[in-house]
């Protein structure tokens, strides 16, 4: 078993070394506001409106969170104004036109675009704001080990812990194993706080010789891999050729896939209620120095544990 404390470590931005690109600065978000993620369009106003703008204002009354802008307020068929700091600073005003859209089942009454507050979007650290983050749930066809299908827009409802991870190489294979003991151990702390677990493996573009497990196998390395007192985790994979189905790969954004932006494994996505991912981080990331963790080899329980907490806390 791990000898792992998971309450006593707090994210920190200062761990390991800053990505290469960070999708979403706190210089960015700094205004205030709610950022928007995706635009799905209206009648009137929305082709003023881009992914990385801050709405301030409501018609003249200030707004923090994505409930200050929630579909009964923007989508009257009226028009709304909004102050929008622009994602380059300036400051404009745009009224927009428009009404809940019945476009993207099984989401009714989508509002004309997706948002979260810049404050809580503002809280996740540095190595986790890769390019998946701050966006809303994109395209997927995962399928459960234990039978059924998910996409992208049902993930909506729900904060999400995914964790996606792959063994073309005995590094990976440790790494998958002890992040899935941690789970393990904080799977009734997640679900206390309404976070689910989504294991998932899938074959990242980096392993080119190492074909996925199947169901039957994953059932098998969960048994010999995981603690066999704490059961098997919610296990997820990516289809095969013969199951893929395109129009079962739906997301609350356009044509983009989650698959294209996952490039080196581990990668953790945490997800909040409203489909948001508020972490995505890749690879493992080093304790800093005064960890209890620090030096000890347990770099990847680590990074785990960073996003368990974050997800129990701040989602």
């Amino acid at each position: 078993m791990l000898a792992v404390s998971l309450s006593a470590v707090a994210a920190c931005d200062g761990a390991g070394s800053s990505p290469p690109t960070v999708e979403v600065t706190s210089d960015q978000l700094k205004p205030g506001g709610v950022f928007i993620t995706y635009v799905n369009g209206c009648e009137k106003g929305c082709d003023q409106l881009g992914r990385g703008d801050l709405v301030l204002e409501l018609n003249g009354q200030p707004v923090s969170t994505a409930k200050d802008l929630r579909v009964s307020q923007i989508a009257t068929g009226q028009p709304v104004k909004l102050k929008v700091q622009k994602k380059g600073g300036q400051v404009v005003e745009v009224e927009i036109v428009a009404t809940p859209s019945e476009k993207l089942p099984p989401i009714k009454e989508a509002p004309p675009f997706w948002s979260v507050g810049a404050a809580e979007l503002d809280k996740a650290p540095l190595w986790a704001r890769r390019n998946l983050y701050g966006h809303a749930s994109l395209m997927a066809m995962l399928v459960n080990m234990d039978g059924g299908i998910t996409d992208g827009r049902q993930l909506v409802g729900k904060k999400r812990l995914m964790l996606f991870w792959d063994w073309a190489t005995r590094e990976e294979q440790a790494q998958a194993a002890n992040m899935l003991r941690v789970l393990q151990m904080a799977r009734d702390d997640l679900q206390n706080s309404g976070v689910e677990i989504m294991f998932t493996h899938i074959q990242f573009p980096s392993n080119t010789r190492v074909a996925p497990m199947n169901d039957s196998g994953l059932r098998q390395w969960q048994k010999t891999s995981g603690l066999p007192d704490k059961g098997t985790l919610p296990t997820y994979r990516f289809p095969n050729a013969t199951e893929y189905q395109p129009s079962r790969e739906l997301g609350l954004e356009g044509a983009t896939t989650y698959q294209q932006y996952l490039r080196q494994p581990p990668a953790i996505v945490l997800l909040d209620e409203d489909g948001i991912v508020r972490w995505h981080s890749e690879g493992i990331q080093t304790p800093p120095a005064g960890d209890e963790l620090a030096g000890k080899g347990k770099d990847d329980q680590w990074t785990i544990i960073q996003a368990i907490e974050f997800a129990k806390k701040e989602l």
